[in-house]
């Protein structure tokens, strides 16, 4: 077993990749018929 902390941060996104995540949130939120939030983290193992 390692001693590695797993930490995740806000990811950092071009402006098309945010453009494609609030697409996909308008999609989930029309099919669940309620507001579905999509959340992009980035994984940064420290040691």
């Amino acid at each position: 077993m390692t001693n590695e902390t797993k930490e995740y941060v806000a990811a950092s996104l071009s402006p098309q990749l945010i453009n494609e995540i609030q697409s996909l949130e308008e999609k989930l939120s029309e099919q669940a018929h309620k507001k579905v939030v999509v959340i992009a983290y980035e994984n940064e193992t420290t040691t």
